[in-house]
């Protein structure tokens, strides 16, 4: 058996801005500590002597934010850096057998999610789906689909909590590490709270994980349209060149494929390109 972790960091506890994580690398060792919990629990589960491998995917920025190999469990495995061809799902394949999304947060345009965004905050304002708008989140359970590993655990804050229970259902495990109150802002929980939070909601997505088809594999459909509206109509000038990039709208523009791994990487294309020219004059 092997588990993927995909961390991000505008979910961790404690942490209310960007500006504060790039001033303080403290908020770096509580994501840390997060995985620290799971890690705990899945060697007290009774799976753990099954599990071969957990791989850590660190993808918060240019994927360089965890302290190295302090967790000493050594069926860990670390992706580090950027940029790499499919980012925040880096290396999942059909081998996988369980998907957690650590430290995530809310889409783009969210009432009180802390730091919205949706895979850019510098170039990208809104993200489609064939019609429906998504985050990171949905974005990235697709892709799991993709190779039919289901996502088991969730975290991040309050508002965060209700899109994702949305998109599964009510019960999914979540582990709730604050409440929004607005992009910069929130109202922080104890981290010992959050550690009860961790443990409980692990043991239980571990346990379920061995029931079959309680968690819901999200797949893509057949044919995917994409549609994302960048934040200006300078951003959609240069994305235009793309080849198979249709610009639609000033700010709008569109991509088909069968292959969701082709619209994984064309989100992924529009971040890196469109944020080359979010402050071009």
């Amino acid at each position: 058996m092997k588990i993927f972790i995909s961390t991000d960091m505008e979910g961790v506890l404690g942490v209310a801005s960007w500006s504060e994580m790039s001033k303080d690398p403290t908020y770096n060792r509580w994501l840390n500590q997060e995985l620290s919990w799971i890690i705990d629990e899945i060697k007290k589960s009774p799976i753990n002597s099954s599990v071969e491998e957990i791989t850590i995917c660190d993808s918060h920025s240019r994927g360089e934010n965890m302290p190295y190999a302090e967790l000493s469990d050594p069926r860990i495995t670390y992706i580090r850096g950027y940029p790499r061809p499919f980012y925040m799902m880096q290396g999942l394949d059909a081998s996988y057998d369980a998907v957690f999304l650590i430290g995530y947060h809310t889409r783009i345009g969210s009432f009180r999610g802390g730091m919205d965004h949706s895979y850019s905050a510098s170039c990208i304002y809104n993200i489609k789906l064939n019609g429906s708008s998504v985050g990171e989140m949905e974005v990235n359970a697709f892709y799991s689909g993709l190779y039919n590993v289901p996502v088991v655990l969730i975290s991040g804050d309050d508002v965060f909590e209700t899109q994702v229970k949305q998109f599964y259902f009510n019960d999914f495990p979540f582990v709730k590490t604050k409440m929004g109150i607005g992009r910069f802002s929130a109202k922080m929980y104890h981290p010992q709270l959050v550690e009860k939070e961790y443990r409980k909601k692990t043991q239980f997505a571990l346990k379920k994980l061995q029931e079959k088809n309680f968690f819901p594999i999200k797949k893509p459909e057949p044919k995917t349209v994409l549609e994302v509206d960048v934040v200006n109509t300078v951003i959609a000038d240069a994305l235009s060149v793309v080849p198979g990039l249709e610009r639609i709208d000033g700010r709008t523009l569109k991509y088909s494929s069968t292959n969701y791994s082709n619209i994984f990487q064309m989100i992924l294309t529009i971040a890196m390109l469109g944020g080359r020219f979010s402050d071009y004059y």
